[in-house]
């Protein structure tokens, strides 16, 4: 199946930067490492299970945690965003209300039964199997994590003329493309649009970790 090696390439190419990134925090113990890395081995996990899902179609306690990585990784890497834009404490504040909301959206997810028939059907699905109990929270993740993943790295690529926001903001809104592309019947490009995404989201993050780095040596000298 097309969409099954489609999805397996794009959680490769997520589990290859969730291990980077991994390295990164486990050498500097830095928040916005830790946050971005979450976010990489959600969307790895929600390529994983998407290909699965083409292979032998949904398993329920699969599809609950794919839901909620789905709504929680785009939190996660808004999160991390905000470290290079932001003030540490408002980034800090950011973190811990989207961590709060996804166990919260994650305990709750657990607990309620599945619509089987909806799930039967297969392929691309959004939330149409969980009640809406479980679903008034994916808003709540999703919608703060886009406007400080998009908007703050289109605020630092217009405001400071970042090269690194330019590439996270243009691999965030391709990524965001996926599901406009799916309600108009073309799912198939979904995993194209994500892994495009996903790469162009890492680029963007190892330019501003570079420039943070260069900028603190020149610090350092000025210091000195």
């Amino acid at each position: 199946m097309i969409p099954a090696l489609l999805w397996t390439i794009s959680a490769l190419i997520g589990a290859a930067f969730a291990v980077r990134v991994g390295i990164r925090f486990w050498r500097t113990r830095r928040l916005h490492h830790a946050a971005w890395f979450v976010g990489f081995a959600l969307y790895t996990f929600t390529a994983l299970a998407s290909a699965l899902a083409y292979a032998v179609g949904w398993n329920p306690w699969m599809y609950k945690l794919w839901y909620v990585a789905a709504a929680a990784l785009v939190a996660f890497l808004g999160a991390g965003e905000l470290y290079f834009v932001a003030r540490p404490r408002w980034a800090h504040a950011f973190l811990g209300a989207m961590v709060l909301v996804a166990l919260a959206m994650l305990v709750k997810a657990l607990t309620v039964p599945v619509d089987l028939a909806r799930l039967g059907a297969g392929g691309e699905i959004g939330g149409e199997a969980l009640p809406g109990s479980v679903r008034l929270f994916s808003p709540l993740l999703t919608i703060p994590g886009s406007l400080a993943l998009i908007g703050g790295a289109l605020w630092s690529g217009l405001r400071r003329r970042s090269v690194a926001g330019l590439w996270v903001a243009a691999g965030s809104l391709i990524m965001a493309s996926g599901g406009t592309l799916t309600r108009f019947g073309m799912a198939e490009l979904l995993p194209v649009a994500n892994s495009v995404g996903v790469v162009l989201l890492y680029a963007g993050y190892v330019i501003a970790g570079v420039r943070q780095m260069e900028s603190g040596i020149v610090s350092e000298k000025t210091a000195g």
